[in-house]
């Protein structure tokens, strides 16, 4: 009886610790929204990324077994006026077994942009996107939710 309360033990103490280091941001994000001479705005998400850390960028056709791109969700009805970019992204290239493909990532910091429709509201939504760390391969998918004004 002894022995399986210290198994048990051992392993909440193994998975809380597991958990804690999985919770911890590996990318951080500051969003802001800058006019345009159209009256457009445009959302910047600048991005501070752990070191060893790489963030996928949005600029790359997702292959169907391997890295996930960046993507925003916006809410409250904003509407986009043009595809989400990344700025000044490396590229990078993959294998599979489902085949070759392509990637773009950042390492320590990276910058995405999105155009919004014109007006004078918050924008808020949902940054998806996937971290790796290079050295052991492990990846983790993001979601932080963003708020500009």
């Amino acid at each position: 009886m002894n022995r399986s309360l210290l198994a048990i033990a051992t392993t909440l103490l193994l998975t809380s610790a597991g958990a804690g280091a999985a919770d911890t941001p590996k990318v951080a994000l500051d969003p802001r929204l800058e006019a345009r001479a159209d009256g457009t705005r445009e959302l910047v998400i600048d991005a501070r990324i752990e070191p060893g850390w790489i963030l996928y960028a949005s600029d790359f056709e997702q292959p169907q077994i391997g890295p996930r791109a960046a993507r925003i969700s916006l809410a409250n009805g904003a509407q986009t006026e043009g595809p989400l970019r990344s700025v000044d992204a490396r590229e990078g290239h993959g294998r599979s077994f489902a085949g070759d493909y392509r990637y773009t990532y950042f390492s320590e910091r990276g910058q995405l942009r999105l155009p919004i429709a014109a007006g004078n509201t918050p924008v808020n939504g949902i940054l998806r996107a996937q971290v790796c760390f290079e050295e052991s391969g492990l990846c983790e998918l993001v979601q932080q939710e963003i708020a500009a004004r």
